[in-house]
Formats: structure tokens, C-alpha cells, sequence
């Protein structure tokens, strides 16, 4: 009785475990961000070009794709606790690192174990909220999200600040590292919920997923939106010191309009959910994101930019979140495996569009590159209309997946 009546509790109210998960969504975001943030200082450092300076962004992401697939695995076996703080660790230890680089291989290894705690960090942290909030769980993952816009919008103006001032980006990194400890240190002393284990077997939940004709197309869908979200935050500041204003605060300011246009939409995408279907929501996103995208490259003054690169924010907030909850209510799945599986495609095009613009900047310029972004909102719309025109077809008759319990 006592302990139902704990459980009972925590279901109720915000927990220490709570103020630690939005903690560590903050921490993710900073790992995602910095080398975006401090990237033209990093590449006057090793003399890197627009290709290098993305490939470092894909090599992270491949990384943190192949942990993802693991951890979820991991952690049912001998729990979230252990790795969740193990991730906290190696991204502390990937960031000081980086501080320490000598060159630009030092530098990629570093930041690919950077990749590997922040897999564990995306792979788990939401099921963690699911554990602590089975009930309310809808309402305390949005919640939790928002964090992670609200931290990339925080560390770019701190960061920013600190480059304008001539701050060295080692010493950025070092500091980065040293918020980053401190968390780790409060999921290292809190306690978390007991694990419930599953030793069903993990490839064959894998393969009942992937066999879904529907899954694809999701699959597709998120990694066109994950490009988009990434190739907006990595290359603004980049774009700001190229093409409008060589302060680093200036292109900073660029970076946390994006994320903080992003958190607004989020919130925004929670509001409308229960106004309009989301599929409405996900295509009307992404014509915007087309009207506005297309301007970007041809944005000569920062303010007009930075009012381009809100509406961008505002136009891609829903995409993650949205295309995830579409996919759990279409397909008949073990949700805690397709959202591995669905993040982890999404994670490939969050890795690769950066990497592509920087290819396509080398042999032209970085404003060649971002006429990437408009045709990827492109594919998106026409990838949802194919999703919908499906749902449609088959009447809302749901893909069916071997039933399985959930892990």
C-alpha cells in the first residue's frame, strides 16, 4: 500500500528525477549545438573547409544512430540509470577532449564519443519520463521537449557572448564540459523508478517493425524533417559570419532565434493538436517552411534574416514530435522500438543534410548550399501527401505488427 501510494504521488507532481531529465535534455541540446556555434573558430584553428566542418556533425551523428539501437536494448537488461549517467559521462569526456584537440582528426574523435553518450541520452530519456509519468505521460513529454530548444537557445547566447568577447571556444568547450559533470553527478545520487525487464527477443521486435510497408514512409518523412532542423541550426551562424556580420554574437543571436521560434511551435503544435488533425499540421508546416526557405539564400540584411530564420523555426518545430505521434497511432507496433527506430532514421538525415551543404558550399559558396533546405521541406510535403492519401485508401485500418509486450 505504501509504495502504490508513492507511485501515486510521483504520477502527481514534478520530482527531482523531472528537473534532472530537463537537464539533460539541455545537455543533449549543448552537445548538438557548440560545434555549430564555435565552428568558425574551429576551423580558422585546424584551417578545415564548409565539408570538413559538416562532416564533423555526420561522424557525431552516425555515432549517436549506432548507440541508439543499442541502448534501449542495453537498458532493459540492466537498466536506464546506468547508462543514462554513463552518457552524461562520455559527453563530459568528449567535450573536454575536443578542448584538447591538436588537429582535426583529435577533434572528430572526440566529438564521436561525444555521439556515443548523446545516444544514450536520446535513446532513454523518454522512456524515463514514461516511467516516472505512465499516466500524464503526453503532458510531461511535451513539457520535457521544450527544453531541449530552450537549452540550444541559452547555449548559443552564452557561447555567442563569450566569443565576441574573445573568449577561446577551448575554454568554451571546457566550460560545456564542466556544466555537463554536474548533471551527471545528479543522475549519478537520484533514484529512479525500478526497471521493469522484457527478455523478448530484441531482433525479432526490430524485424516486426521494419517489415511494416508503413514504417518506410514515416522513416522517410522524419529524416527529411531532422534535415531541415539540422541544416538550419548548424549553418546559421556560419551563413550570419560569411554573408552578414563577422561578430560572433551576431550569428549566435541567429542560432537561438531558430531554436527559441522552434520551442514557441512546439508549444504552439501542443495547442493546435486538439483543433485540427496533425497531418493538416505537418503538411501546413511544411509549405511554410518551403515559402520562407527559399529566401533564405538571398537574405542580405541580419535583421531580415533573423526573421526568415524564425518563421524557418516556427515551420519546422512540429516535425519530430508530430511525425512520431502520427506514426504510433498508424502503425499497430511496439512503440518503445519504432520511436528507437524511427529517431534513428531521423538521426541519419539530421547527420548527413549538414555534411551535404558544406560539400555543396565547398565547390560554390555556403548560399548554394542552403538551397538544400527548400527542397528537402519539398520531398517532405510530398512524402506526407503520399501518408495521407494511404490512410485514406485504407480507411484508417491499421497496419498490424506481431503483438508484443512493451519494453
Amino acid at each position: 500500500m505504501i509504495g502504490a501510494a508513492a507511485s501515486m504521488n510521483v504520477e502527481r507532481k514534478l520530482t527531482k528525477l523531472d528537473i534532472a531529465s530537463w537537464a539533460g535534455f539541455g545537455i543533449f541540446a549543448i552537445s548538438s549545438v557548440i560545434l555549430a556555434i564555435c565552428l568558425p573558430e574551429i576551423s580558422r584553428t585546424f584551417a578545415t573547409n564548409l565539408s570538413e566542418g559538416g562532416g564533423m556533425e555526420t561522424a557525431r551523428t552516425l555515432v549517436l544512430i549506432l548507440v541508439l539501437l543499442l541502448a534501449g536494448m542495453l537498458a532493459q537488461r540492466w537498466g536506464k540509470k546506468r547508462f543514462l549517467t554513463l552518457g552524461l559521462y562520455l559527453i563530459t569526456l568528449g567535450l573536454f577532449l575536443s578542448s584538447l584537440a591538436q588537429n582535426y582528426l583529435m577533434l572528430l574523435a572526440a566529438v564521436m564519443v561525444m555521439g556515443i553518450g548523446g545516444g544514450f541520452i536520446e535513446a532513454l530519456l523518454n522512456p524515463l519520463i514514461v516511467d516516472i509519468h505512465h499516466k500524464e505521460s503526453g503532458k510531461y513529454l511535451n513539457v520535457s521537449h521544450a527544453f531541449y530548444p530552450l537549452g540550444i537557445v541559452l547555449a548559443s547566447m552564452l557561447f555567442g557572448e563569450l566569443l565576441t568577447l574573445g573568449i577561446s571556444w577551448r575554454l568554451i568547450f571546457q566550460i560545456a564540459a564542466v556544466i555537463t559533470f554536474m548533471v551527471a553527478i545528479l543522475f549519478t545520487v537520484l533514484r529512479f523508478p525500478p526497471t521493469v525487464r522484457d527478455n523478448s527477443a530484441y531482433p525479432k521486435l526490430f524485424a516486426g517493425v521494419l517489415s511494416l510497408g508503413g514504417f518506410w514512409l514515416f522513416a522517410l518523412a522524419i529524416a527529411l524533417g531532422g534535415g531541415v532542423e539540422s541544416a538550419l541550426l548548424f549553418w546559421s551562424r556560419s551563413y550570419v559570419g560569411s554573408y552578414l556580420s563577422d561578430i560572433p554574437r551576431a550569428g549566435a543571436i541567429a542560432v537561438a532565434v531558430f531554436a527559441g521560434a522552434m520551442a514557441a511551435g512546439r508549444f504552439l503544435t501542443a495547442y493546435l493538436a486538439n483543433k485540427m488533425s496533425l497531418s493538416n499540421i505537418l503538411i501546413g508546416s511544411a509549405l511554410l517552411g518551403v515559402g520562407v526557405s527559399v529566401l533564405i539564400p538571398f537574405a542580405t540584411n541580419l535583421y531580415f534574416f533573423y526573421a526568415l530564420l524564425a518563421v524557418a523555426g516556427l515551420a519546422t518545430a512540429s516535425f519530430w514530435p508530430t511525425i512520431l505521434a502520427e506514426a504510433d497511432s498508424y502503425l499497430k507496433a511496439n512503440t518503445t522500438i519504432l520511436f528507437v527506430l524511427l529517431s534513428s532514421v531521423g538521426m541519419i538525415g539530421y547527420g548527413l543534410a549538414p555534411w551535404i551543404i558544406g560539400l555543396i558550399g565547398d565547390s560554390s559558396e555556403l548560399r548554394a548550399g542552403l538551397i538544400v533546405i527548400p527542397l528537402l521541406f519539398v520531398a517532405l510535403i510530398i512524402t506526407l501527401l503520399i501518408e495521407r492519401s494511404l490512410k485514406k485508401r485504407s480507411k484508417r485500418v491499421l497496419v498490424r505488427a506481431p503483438q508484443h509486450p512493451e519494453l
